[in-house]
C-alpha cells in the first residue's frame, strides 16, 4: 500500500507531465499554424484579404505569439515555485521551523492565470486562422 507522500509525489508526477504534455501541444500547434499562416497569406500575391479579414488575422497570429509565450512564462514559473519549495523543505531537514506546508500563492495563482490566457489566445487565434481560411473559400 502506497504512503500518503508516495500518492501525493505520484498525482505531482502525473500532474506536471499533463502540464509538459499540454505546454508541447500548445506550442507545436501554435508553431505550426503559425508558421503555417504566416507563409500562405505573406508568400501569395493571389490572396487578397479584406480589411476585416486582415484584421482577424493579425489578431490571431498575435494570440498564437501570446499562447506560446504564456505557455512558456507558465512553465517558468512552476520551475520557479517547485525549485523554492526544494529549497525550503531542504532548509527545513535541519531547522524545523522552516514552514513547507504553505497554502497556495501568488505563484499558483499567476500559473492558473498564465495558464488559461494562453490557452484562450491559442483557441482564440486557431479559430481565427480558421475563420480567415474559410472565408477565402466562401468567396
Amino acid at each position: 500500500m502506497a504512503t500518503d507522500i508516495e500518492m501525493f509525489n505520484q498525482h505531482q508526477m502525473d500532474t506536471r507531465n499533463r502540464l509538459n504534455f499540454l505546454v508541447q501541444v500548445v506550442l507545436l500547434l501554435a508553431g505550426g499554424a503559425l508558421t503555417a499562416s504566416v507563409t500562405v497569406f505573406t508568400g501569395s500575391r493571389s490572396i487578397k484579404l479584406s480589411e476585416q479579414l486582415s484584421t482577424v488575422l493579425a489578431t490571431s497570429w498575435w494570440g498564437l505569439i501570446a499562447s506560446m509565450c504564456l505557455a512558456i512564462v507558465v512553465v517558468a514559473i512552476v520551475l520557479l515555485r517547485d525549485y523554492a519549495l526544494g529549497e525550503r523543505w531542504r532548509r527545513s531537514f535541519s531547522d524545523p521551523s522552516v514552514d513547507v506546508a504553505g497554502a497556495p500563492g501568488i505563484a499558483d495563482v499567476a500559473i492558473i492565470g498564465f495558464g488559461i490566457v494562453s490557452l484562450l489566445s491559442f483557441l482564440g487565434g486557431f479559430i481565427g486562422i480558421g475563420f480567415v481560411a474559410a472565408s477565402l473559400l466562401a468567396t
